[in-house]
């Protein structure tokens, strides 16, 4: 036991108290010491030790917040890459680079960027306009703000996404019930092109089986069709579902009103 002791006591560095202050960062009480290296190649050095700041160790909390957010954000970006049908022009669209080519556009962007800031994961958009007016290239862009605050988001185009749960009926790839689960989960969903799909009762069963998935969660639509087209397209049951919830922008120089003729 002895032995014991007299190693702690060689092995033990010796301290000199110099001050006890509160640490401007992490709020701590810290005890500043002085203590004389007892062994090694440094022996005899003097060093100072601050004991009770966690200043190191709420770094380390941030450094390791910061990689999962990271992760995060990548497996998110993998799971957009992976699922979301895009064509190569809309790859590269942003809200910075739309560019609109009138005073109703340009109200039409500023919608979206406020329908981007105050997002409560809950009210729907429905993009309404002719060919070239960019409502393709804002959704889209809604999608990579979204991501960039951490939320997962889907854009898909319709067509493409009926024609893709039809190919996994015959393949060992991705089930039918993988990929709506996927979409179901998701905090925002784009159905690009609604009304282009086939019009038959398969197709219209399908969309309305994802919408009603997708209940109370945000979804945003873009079509060219207008407000009589589309209630001729899904019945009147189903386009009353369709807007509800949903702010509708109509894209071609008109305002726009919820819920009402477009």
């Amino acid at each position: 036991m002895k032995s014991v002791d007299m190693i702690n006591q060689i092995t033990k560095p010796k301290e000199r108290f110099i001050k006890e202050y509160v640490c401007p960062d992490c709020n701590m009480t810290v005890t500043q010491k002085e203590l004389v290296i007892p062994m090694g190649p440094r022996k005899g050095e003097t060093v100072v030790a601050n004991y009770g700041c966690v200043c190191a160790d709420i770094k380390l909390a941030e450094e390791a917040k910061k990689q999962r957010k990271q992760l995060q954000n990548d497996k998110m970006k993998q799971l957009f890459d992976y699922y979301s049908l895009l064509n190569g022009a809309l790859q590269e669209a942003t809200l910075e680079n739309y560019e609109p080519t009138s005073k109703e556009l340009a109200k039409a962007k500023r919608d979206i960027e406020s329908y981007i800031d105050n997002f409560d994961g809950k009210e729907n958009l429905l993009l309404h306009g002719g060919y070239g007016t960019g409502k393709s290239h804002l959704s889209v862009a809604v999608t990579k703000k979204l991501m960039e605050q951490g939320k997962e988001c889907l854009f898909l185009s319709l067509p493409k996404l009926l024609t893709k749960i039809k190919e996994t009926y015959n393949n060992k790839g991705v089930t039918e019930d993988e990929l709506l689960e996927v979409i179901k989960r998701v905090d925002l969903l784009v159905l690009d092109d609604l009304g282009a799909e086939h019009n038959t009762d398969w197709a219209i069963s399908k969309v309305f089986e994802i919408l009603d998935d997708r209940s109370g969660k945000a979804t945003i639509y873009t079509t060219n069709l207008n407000s009589e087209q589309l209630r001729e397209r899904f019945n009147e049951r189903n386009f009353s579902r369709l807007l509800e919830n949903t702010k509708v922008i109509v894209m071609n120089g008109e305002d726009y009103r919820r819920k009402v003729k477009f």
